[in-house]
């Protein structure tokens, strides 16, 4: 196999300096060599008197006379010696085939040299210019298997070849005998690496096989988990689009509930548009589903909270009652609402205390606080008023809409002496709880929103 390993390669060299496809089971890259030189066969002949290893001499001499005397890079060489060294006494041969290798080493791109000498397979463990490779041998079969080995020097098999060939058994023995214990443990130990190295490569392929089934199985639960994380993203789209509708379909109903009480601004209609917005809230936080809550949780007064039926944010206006309600606002509205409708902004929601139903209801009982919503019943502009005129028409205004419980006063922004004369005055009349500025959106402080008794 070594002579076919050193044609083969030869052969692939031309090719690939023709331009022709090399073949081979992969893609493979070579140099483009200037030339490939070689000794290979046996040129012995009576009539020119040559022996086996004059005719090697005289090829090898030809060869390095072919040698270009410049740079190797620009004149690469590809020199192929089958049996470097042989026809002549094996202590002589393989001194000279040693030198002739170092020699080409300095010259040559790349030479491979077949040889059964073991002291040319020890040169890579003295130069690392140098590398051992070996065509693999069956022992089973006592035939070769076209293998090439690289790194592993080769072994003699010459006794168990010849005893295939049919040499008498005895003779072989005797050849074993007189061959020693040291060639003997050089092959052992060279057969051990060739079996080390046969177990890895099964290793390798079972490695390979197991990481290509780990591979398929990586792609079959990425896939999987694709299509959990798309329909995951579908129901959440899905339950947005319910959300976005149902909480459309409340803000309609909560803005038709405005409409009709800017129409009819009466205490009877603000408790009728009350009581609807109630059970708006009621209806849309049935549609959802329970939290789990979480005990010890008290709303404070200023403290931002979520109102979910409404998916609305409100400030708590007033501390919860022994009824468990408090009044929130949101925007322009306020509304009372019992704890269970309300929840922090981390998601912790109060301990609903539970109430005892009274047999009958006291007659003088008050009425539900009214949102402050503003209609033109309610509204009084006093823009480019003096002090003293504002004050006068803020009493009668005030008398008037008592029984809305709110008066929303247009002052203006400009010098600031309307408002604070205007705010001056609610402070000390009798009728006034409290009073503020407007929200952002319906005027901040160029607004005064009095709170009646």
């Amino acid at each position: 196999g070594k002579t076919v390993s050193l044609k083969s390669l030869g052969l692939a060299a031309l090719m690939a300096k023709a331009g022709l496809f090399v073949p081979a089971r992969e893609p493979v890259e070579l140099p483009c060599f200037e030339q490939v030189l070689a000794d290979i066969g046996d040129e012995q002949s009576l009539q020119q008197n040559l022996s086996t290893f004059s005719g090697h001499i005289r090829r090898i001499s030809r060869i390095i006379d072919a040698i270009h005397p410049e740079s190797d890079a620009l004149h690469p060489l590809l020199v192929l010696l089958d049996e470097v060294g042989a026809g002549t006494d094996p202590t002589e041969g393989s001194a000279i085939a040693a030198a002739l290798l170092r020699y080409l080493a300095e010259t040559a791109l790349l030479t491979i040299a077949t040889t059964h000498y073991g002291e040319l397979k020890a040169l890579k463990y003295q130069d690392d210019r140098f590398e051992n490779a070996s065509v693999e041998f069956d022992d089973r079969t006592l035939s070769p298997t076209y293998r090439l080995l690289w790194g592993i020097p080769g072994r003699s098999n010459a006794l168990a070849i010849a005893g295939r060939l049919g040499l008498k058994a005895e003779i072989i023995e005797l050849a074993q005998q007189d061959l020693g214990g040291v060639t003997e443990d050089v092959n052992q130990v060279i057969a051990a690496l060739e079996a080390e190295r046969r177990d890895q490569e099964s290793k390798a392929q079972a490695a390979r096989q197991l990481l290509a089934q780990t591979e398929r199985f990586y792609e079959e639960v990425a896939g999987k988990a694709a299509q959990l994380e798309a329909r995951e993203q579908e129901l959440k789209q899905t339950q947005e689009r319910e959300i976005q509708q149902a909480l459309q379909q409340a803000k309609t109903e909560i803005a038709k509930v405005i409409r009709q009480l800017q129409g009819s601004p009466t205490a009877q209609s603000a408790r009728q548009a009350t009581e609807t917005l109630n059970a708006i809230a009621e209806r849309e936080l049935s549609k959802r589903e329970p939290r789990a809550p979480k005990p010890g949780y008290l709303p404070q007064v200023g403290e931002r909270v979520r109102i979910p039926s409404l998916a609305q944010t409100a400030e708590v206006l007033t501390a919860p009652d022994g009824a468990g309600e408090v009044t929130v606002r949101f925007g322009l509205m306020k509304m009372t609402v019992s704890l269970g409708e309300i929840e922090s902004l981390d998601g912790k929601k109060a301990d609903i205390p539970v109430k005892s139903k009274p047999t009958a209801p006291p007659p003088s009982t008050p009425a539900k606080a009214l949102p402050t919503i503003r209609t033109d019943r309610n509204t009084l502009d006093l823009r480019g008023s003096r002090v003293a005129d504002a004050e006068i028409e803020i009493d009668r205004a005030i008398a008037k809409v008592l029984d809305l419980g709110t008066l929303w006063i247009i002052h203006g922004k400009g010098t600031g002496k309307l408002r604070e004369g205007v705010q001056a005055f609610l402070q000390h009349h009798p009728l006034v709880k409290r009073f503020e500025n407007a929200p952002a959106n319906e005027g901040g402080s160029g607004v005064t929103v009095a709170y009646l008794t």
